[in-house]
């Protein structure tokens, strides 16, 4: 799979139901020591500065053809800068 078809996918957090994206932005955070991927990075959205969000890799469930599927019940309350 490439990272283009990854980035267009939408993401649905299977804990509560919410969904998110498509995010055309959508980075991986990656350990550069270890070599591994460790989360997805949404972008912040809209014209209001708002933070981005982090998704820990370990929370992801499931890729299909057109969803990412996750399982994280604090994630909302992650919130990370953007620079």
């Amino acid at each position: 799979m490439r990272w283009s078809e990854l980035a267009r996918k939408e993401l649905v957090n299977i804990t509560d139901g919410s969904k998110k994206g498509p995010f055309p932005k959508l980075d991986l955070v990656i350990d550069p020591r270890a070599g591994q991927v460790v989360g997805l990075f949404l972008p912040a959205r809209g014209y209001i500065s708002r933070p981005g969000q982090e998704i820990p890799w370990t929370a992801v469930k499931k890729i299909s053809a057109d969803l990412i599927l996750f399982a994280e019940e604090s994630v909302l309350g992650k919130q990370k800068p953007v620079f």
